[in-house]
């Protein structure tokens, strides 16, 4: 799937997207690559990425989903946050292009 594509699936709002490609615009991709792949090991983190995905999913949507605590699951969200794969938003926890570009881009 192409960025077009990924961006007509994304909830990002003008701002938000300003927000996400201000905070990934110098990543290191080697470190990058090796951060997300630790992170996305956790079974738990891509189930949420999952469920997330092209939604827009409030937090009490998300806990009740999984059936965690609160503190159990901010771990995860901010694990996820930190990537850039999920934004946290007025309206609730968005996919960015980056972690929906995953989702369809990669086996989970």
């Amino acid at each position: 799937m192409d960025m077009k594509e990924i961006l007509k699936k994304c909830k990002l709002t003008e701002e938000e997207l300003k927000i996400f490609n201000e905070r990934v615009k110098n990543i290191s991709h080697k470190e990058d690559h090796a951060r997300a792949y630790r992170t996305l090991m956790n079974p738990i983190r891509r189930e949420i990425l999952q469920f997330i995905k092209c939604e827009i999913k409030p937090i009490e949507e998300i806990e009740k989903q999984l059936d965690m605590d609160k503190g159990q699951l901010g771990y995860h969200l901010s694990m996820l946050e930190q990537l850039n794969y999920i934004m946290n938003t007025n309206v609730g926890w968005k996919g960015t292009p980056r972690g929906i570009g995953f989702l369809e881009n990669a086996q989970i």
